[in-house]
């Protein structure tokens, strides 16, 4: 049975809802688009539109499924042939040259790593791996990806075992996209973690004084401690959102992983931020939340080594995660509250584990690290 983030999902199309609080400051190029990303309604095809985009551009006949989406509109596609498709409807503020900078990424790993489970970019009828269609006077991207079979793990806990595997297949990722790069691979993304001093201006979607000081804190350190040495660190392309609902396991035998997917979020940064983003979701409940994370920092390690200015900001990483979380999440609602299931889903965790991890020194994480990555 499929998991709550590949269930229907309907937004309705309506007009962007004005906010006061927390919209972001135009003070720039790049803020400005960040700002119209963060605020624009999402794509709202109907069902029968979808079948129709489908058939026309790529000659797949299909029935269709609303799969949920954060900004995009995604569909499945169920072919009469009975193969399956993701079909994607881009969000009408999205750059064409990040569309293609994450079709040629795929192809790039399917080039550099050809049994790498992730899905494949299906051209067009006239082999573009991109189309165009309009609604409502908005121009979309549209695209078709393979579909992978599998269970969606979403908020189930990884084992030990399977956070070490789950951290080897990051890193096997990173190698095959260590040599990769485009024009379009630094898209202004707000989820990109080597921008989050932009997040300040979200502060006040919080209401919670606690709360919002807690997070507060927390890009502080990352103004004082990572801001300062971004530009000295391992940079590349990263998947940038290796959550447990972008991890497919084996329908079969549900102890194999069977794919990754969901490259959306994918961008050129420092490359720890791939594994920080990735070991937040496998933070443990209880006294000891660091302790669920070493496991996954372990198998990484395994293949690709880590150097020691990067454990030593992978704490201030992981609650910079948590914090970036918060922050859209709470923002978004207030412009989507009819997203608010899919918005805010992993927002009581976020705020569990940043507390909790409040108190936990940096010298002492990375003793943590070092001890497992021997």
């Amino acid at each position: 049975m499929e998991a709550i983030r590949r269930q229907a999902f309907a937004v309705p199309d309506k007009g962007l809802v004005a906010k006061k609080i927390g919209v972001p400051m135009q003070t720039d190029s790049t803020q400005a688009i960040i700002q119209k990303m963060l605020t624009t309604t999402p794509p709202a095809f109907s069902p029968h539109e979808a079948v129709a985009v489908a058939a026309r551009h790529y000659g797949i006949h299909a029935s269709v499924r609303p799969l949920v989406s954060e900004r995009d509109q995604n569909f499945r596609l169920d072919a009469e042939d009975g193969k399956r498709y993701t079909l994607k409807i881009s969000n009408a503020a999205e750059q064409l040259q990040v569309v293609d900078f994450q079709n040629q990424a795929l192809l790039h790993v399917e080039k550099k790593d050809p049994s790498f489970p992730i899905p494949r970019v299906i051209p067009t009828q006239h082999g573009r791996y991109h189309c165009s269609e309009s609604r409502a006077g908005k121009t979309h991207a549209v695209r078709v990806l393979s579909w992978l079979d599998g269970m969606v793990l979403d908020d189930a806990k990884a084992s030990p075992d399977l956070a070490n595997r789950l951290g080897r297949m990051l890193a096997r990722l990173g190698l095959a996209l260590e040599d990769f790069d485009h024009p379009g691979s630094n898209p202004p993304l707000l989820w990109d973690m080597k921008r989050a001093a932009g997040l300040r201006e979200l502060l006040d979607s919080i209401d919670e004084p606690g709360l919002r000081q807690l997070v507060k804190q927390a890009l502080d350190r990352f103004d004082s401690r990572v801001e300062p040495i971004i530009g000295t660190l391992r940079t590349q392309v990263i998947h940038c959102d290796m959550n447990l609902a972008n991890v497919l396991m084996d329908e079969l035998d549900p102890g194999q992983i069977a794919g990754l997917i969901d490259f959306g979020d994918m961008v050129k940064s420092p490359l720890i931020m791939d594994l920080a983003i990735a070991a937040a979701y496998q933070l443990s409940d209880g006294d000891d939340p660091f302790s669920g994370a070493l496991p996954m920092i372990a198998g990484y390690h395994a293949i690709r080594p880590l150097q020691a200015i990067e454990m030593e900001l992978l704490l201030d990483l992981i609650r910079t995660r948590l914090v970036t979380s918060l922050l859209i999440s709470s923002y978004r609602v207030t412009l989507f509250p009819e997203n608010r299931e899919y918005l805010m889903s992993s927002h009581q965790s976020a705020i569990n584990y940043l507390t909790r991890l409040q108190d936990l020194d940096v010298a002492v994480a990375q003793e943590r690290i070092h001890a497992v990555c021997i």
